[in-house]
Formats: C-alpha cells, sequence, structure tokens
C-alpha cells in the first residue's frame, strides 16, 4: 500500500512540476489551488521524499513558502 502511495504522489508531483513549467502558480496567479495544495506537497522530506525531479514544483514550494500569510497558516496545528 505504501508504494502505490509513494508512486501516486510522486505521478502528482509530475503533473504539478509540468504545469508549473509555464506558471508561476499552479492556475498562474496565486489562487485557492495553490493555497490548498501547499501543505501537502510542503510535507515531502517529512514523508521521505525529495523533489530533486521536480525542478518547477521545488521552485513553487521555496516561493510559496516564503508568504507571510503561508507561514502563519502553517503554525497552526
Amino acid at each position: 500500500m505504501v508504494a502505490s502511495l509513494e508512486k501516486e504522489t510522486l505521478r502528482i508531483y509530475g503533473v504539478l512540476n509540468k504545469q508549473l513549467q509555464d506558471n508561476e502558480f499552479i492556475c498562474g496567479d496565486y489562487s485557492i489551488a495553490d493555497i490548498a495544495t501547499y501543505p501537502w506537497v510542503a510535507i515531502y522530506e517529512f514523508v521521505g521524499l525529495t523533489l530533486d525531479n521536480y525542478p518547477n514544483l521545488k521552485r513553487w514550494v521555496d516561493m510559496v513558502q516564503q508568504r507571510p500569510a503561508v507561514q502563519r497558516g502553517m503554525q497552526v496545528p
């Protein structure tokens, strides 16, 4: 089960990486899509994954995590 979840996560990382190739944010402008997706992707290290093969996704994570509202939101348990 874990292997299939990891495989699906990496597949979705690939979809996001491709979408972010020509877009700063998932839908072009910062939107609810970024807000909803960020916490799920941001824990990649915690779950033992890497974004090394997903440079556009890594750029997006780095950019979104710099937003003050995101930093405050990630502090909420």
